[in-house]
């Protein structure tokens, strides 16, 4: 068991005006984040994480993923997979989500890619 409080979170500004607040643990095997998004991330090309999923659960406001050659609109209480080697971006509107890992999250996993 391990408990992580607010106050021990790293927060990190991923692009203007969008913040992650990683909640880090000892567990190799599941990791969590919230993450505001307003605007777009990244900011422009792609992110795309090489080893672990991530799992968008909406907290409130709203906006888009775009994966894939698709958009999917999400929105308060939806939940959206991001599965590990697949290129995004997110655009929102005080896009507020939870994000759990699986494996855990870190950073030279997580790359930015320009678009082709």
């Amino acid at each position: 068991m391990m408990l992580v409080r607010k106050d021990e979170r790293k927060e990190k500004e991923i692009s203007k005006g969008n913040f992650v607040w990683n909640y880090e643990m000892d567990s190799r095997e599941m990791g969590f984040a919230l993450a505001r998004i307003n605007g777009r991330y990244p900011e422009s090309g792609k992110a795309i994480n090489e080893t672990c999923s991530e799992i968008y659960y909406v907290m409130s406001g709203g906006g888009k993923i775009y994966i894939e050659g698709k958009d999917f609109e999400i929105k308060e209480g939806d939940v959206f997979l991001i599965e590990k080697g697949k290129p995004y971006h997110v655009t929102g509107d005080e896009l507020f989500v939870a994000i759990p890992t699986a494996p855990s999250w870190y950073p030279e996993q997580h790359k930015l890619i320009e678009d082709k």
